[in-house]
């Protein structure tokens, strides 16, 4: 009976001391190790970091030695060899370590410190793929259908269970490569997923499938995804320093006209809503002749590129825009008629005197500044660019005012005053300042004029 007390006081105290091992620092070394109830070390301080030991069945510690993360057990005993270059992965190691799974199972990406490449370990640090890889990631998915993604080449591939390559190295980054490995995983829609890769050496991209095989040869500058899911039937592709649009068979959607890659995306957007092709139009320059016209969303000219500056139609499906004919603006309408003449020095200018047409307004109501380039004088013209006011004045402003109280401070003979609509002087020029003109034209737009 005095014998098995012992055994259970024995056992009581050796629960005791392993419940009491407390992650400590030792203050001279600045090492990390374990200290029991009494305060003495129980696993002597050699980490250079390490956690509080935590499991259920089988206890164990995360700690960094020699600069790498392995695991210890509650004996201080390395069970998790230190090979791993973040805490995270000795973690993962770990927990395979505490639930008493089968070393080599599961696989961990490993760096071998000597030949600077990657290759694959079991949680005890034992090589089971050969160090091999630029770069190589965690293992994905469930037995028997698990991938890693591994770098050779400059590109990203997978790899299977075996360490087989099942996905040939063509993608620009592992987490594409990881796309198409779960797209192997599920195997489906094998003939409809899509994925932009690019060419190692000549830089140039096509379109492969989830094993990586070539569906569209490398030959584009650039390609986009086939959305967030790469089983859109469009995308965007770049040839010639142009953008326009591609399907998953490298059939032209749209001619590669595009500045952009967003500007050949809208034009995707309209022909898949459905919109008439005669209904939208984006302003675009022909890099040859560095000239403007516009576009419809297949890519072909509606307006040929035959003026220096084009601006865009209201939402792109407006009834006018502005065009820019040698220094000077005009409005345009959406068959590529002008408006107005070019005379305007802005586009804004031209701009509302299209707004002034769009809205059926009578020519004369409303005038703009405009600046004769023979008499270097002033005047105001209608929003056909007619002169309404000719050209004797040395300055002239904007119209203010609605109806008949509007009103424009004007210059003459080196004063400033402020003109009716008709031309005549309702305010004399007699004031050194355009502003104090304009504020006894607003005085008299004030007035009863009856």
């Amino acid at each position: 009976m005095r014998r098995y007390f012992i055994l259970l006081s024995i056992l009581a105290t050796t629960v005791i001391s392993l419940s009491a091992q407390t992650l400590a620092e030792d203050r001279e070394s600045r090492l990390f190790g374990f200290k029991n109830s009494k305060g003495g070390w129980c696993i002597e301080p050699r980490f250079q970091r390490a956690t509080p030991f935590h499991g259920e069945k089988r206890l164990y510690s995360v700690v960094k030695y020699d600069g790498s993360w392995g695991c210890i057990d509650d004996r201080g005993n390395m069970v998790v060899r230190n090979i791993f270059p973040s805490q995270e992965e000795a973690e993962l190691a770990g927990s395979q370590w505490q639930g008493a799974g089968e070393p080599g199972k599961w696989l961990y990406p490993a760096l071998n410190p000597t030949t600077h490449r990657w290759g694959y370990v079991n949680y005890y640090g034992e090589w089971k793929f050969p160090a091999e890889y630029q770069d190589a990631g965690f293992f994905l998915g469930e037995e028997p259908l698990s991938f890693a993604a591994i770098k050779t080449d400059e590109r990203w591939g997978c790899i299977d269970a075996k360490g087989i390559l099942i996905i040939n190295n063509v993608f620009d980054s592992r987490e594409d490569a990881e796309a198409a490995g779960l797209q192997w995983i599920s195997g489906l829609n094998y003939e409809t997923w899509r994925m932009p890769a690019s060419n190692a050496k000549t830089g140039q991209y096509g379109v492969v499938n989830y094993l990586g095989r070539w569906m569209l040869p490398a030959t584009y500058e650039n390609i986009g995804h086939f959305g967030k899911d790469n089983f859109h039937a469009y995308t965007q592709a770049k040839i010639d320093g142009r953008w326009g649009n591609i399907d998953r068979n490298g059939n032209i959607i749209s001619k590669f006209v595009f500045s952009t890659c967003e500007e050949a995306a809208a034009a995707l957007s309209q022909m898949e809503h459905g919109r008439r092709i005669s209904d939208w139009r984006l302003p675009m320059d022909n890099p040859d002749l560095k000239t403007w016209g516009w576009v419809n969303y297949e890519g072909e000219w509606v307006i040929q590129p035959v003026y220096q500056g084009a601006t865009h139609f209201a939402n792109d499906t407006g009834d006018f825009a502005t065009v820019k004919v040698g220094r000077f603006w005009a409005a345009i309408d959406n068959d590529g008629y002008l408006i107005s003449q070019p005379v305007f020095p802005l586009s804004e200018n031209a701009w509302a005197a299209g707004s002034e047409w769009d809205q059926h307004a009578k020519a004369g109501e409303w005038l703009f500044p405009v600046m004769d380039t023979i008499t270097r004088q002033w005047g105001y013209v209608n929003y056909k660019g007619q002169w309404a006011i000719r050209p004797t004045l040395e300055g002239a402003l904007q119209f203010g005012g609605s109806g008949h109280d509007r009103f424009a401070p004007a210059k003459r003979e080196g004063k400033w005053g402020c003109m009716d609509h008709t031309g005549r002087f309702v305010v004399p020029y007699i004031y050194n300042t355009s502003a104090d003109a304009y504020e006894q034209g607003r005085r008299w737009a004030g007035r009863p004029k009856f």
